[in-house]
């Protein structure tokens, strides 16, 4: 009779999983090896292939970890006592270096999301990261659906959709574009996990993101001195 295992499936994949965090931040997202990550954990390279087959499994597998840590981060955010309006801004003035789950969040999340990326990865963990970004849209949508149920917006599913879509994308548009401006500028951030600090209540995108968002028909629109008393509650929440 074969001899059992000494660590369960969900114990090697954890091993796996924390070794190449460390493997990574040893060298970098594209330099890392299997055989390091094996060594690392303690595994054979047999082991590791169950779990992962190539680099890009590692990658998406981290990502979706990553994802689902933040997804218990949104419903926080979506939880707090503010207007519905008031809590879609909170996503954006909360401070991202409270929530990190790695070092490499920022590069790790760029890489990732790329057609390349997806093409090379194996199904299982493309359909988990899938899975993981479905949840968090249906999370929303499931916000904005009970604002408009309760009359706190006027709309109908095609105006939920639009901010949905339009809040998701000028927050992602507005940080990989400051990310790109940081690198151009400073050449030190190349070489180091600089990260961005929390936006002030003024700053351009939360002012952008005011406006889109005041375009629909709110019971209570988003007031300028309504952004300090986001920020004061991000901070008891310790988000800030």
């Amino acid at each position: 009779m074969a001899p059992a295992p000494r660590f369960s499936c969900e114990q090697q994949e954890k091993m796996i999983l924390n070794a190449a965090v460390t493997a990574i931040e040893e060298s970098t997202l594209l330099d890392f090896s299997m055989s390091a990550i094996a060594k690392l954990a303690g595994l054979s390279m047999g082991s590791v292939y169950k779990f992962v087959q190539c680099k890009e499994d590692v990658l998406v597998a981290l990502a979706t970890k990553m994802y689902q840590e933040r997804q218990q981060v949104f419903k926080q955010v979506l939880s707090l006592p503010l207007t519905t309006p008031e809590r879609i801004i909170a996503n954006s003035l909360l401070d991202f270096s409270k929530v990190q789950m790695y070092s490499f969040d920022d590069q790790l999340e760029s890489i990732v999301n790329t057609r390349a990326m997806m093409k090379r990865c194996s199904r299982r963990w493309i359909d988990q990261m899938i899975a993981c970004g479905k949840v968090c849209e249906e999370l929303f949508q499931g916000f904005l659906q009970a604002a408009a149920d309760s009359g706190e917006l006027n709309a109908g599913s095609n105006d939920i959709e639009e901010i949905s879509l339009g809040t998701w994308s000028l927050a992602v548009g507005y940080f990989q574009t400051v990310r790109l401006h940081q690198c151009w500028q400073n050449d030190a951030c190349l070489e180091t996990d600089a990260k961005l600090s929390a936006l002030p209540a003024d700053n351009v995108h939360i002012r952008s993101m005011q406006r889109l968002i005041n375009t629909y028909d709110w019971q209570q629109k988003v007031r300028d001195d309504d952004m300090l008393k986001v920020c004061q509650c991000l901070a008891e929440q310790g988000l800030r």
